[in-house]
């Protein structure tokens, strides 16, 4: 049996509605791209895979474009997001 054959889990952290074209499951090797549509105005957003990073694109009809290859076990799909219209209060020490 060929790795490219068994599918495996994203985990949206809860937000997989905000996600259009997200599947619980892609196989291992298959191309993954989820367009972000909830997008709010002076909000900074960035996204990461497993703890790393992604990349993004953006389109205005669809939102954040993010794309990756699906690796050979489950992925946790996080979305950061910070409102840029409240001041950044320093933790108190």
């Amino acid at each position: 049996m060929s790795i490219f054959s068994k599918k495996y889990k994203v985990d949206y952290c809860g937000e997989k509605f905000a996600y259009r074209n997200a599947k619980d499951e892609y196989r291992a090797g298959e191309k993954v791209e989820l367009y972000f549509w909830m997008i709010a105005t002076d909000t900074d957003y960035s996204f990461s895979l497993d703890g790393a990073e992604l990349s993004r694109d953006y389109d205005t009809k669809k939102g954040f474009i993010l794309s990756f290859t699906m690796p050979d076990h489950d992925v946790k799909l996080h979305c950061f997001s910070r409102n840029t219209m409240l001041a950044d209060i320093p933790a108190e020490e």
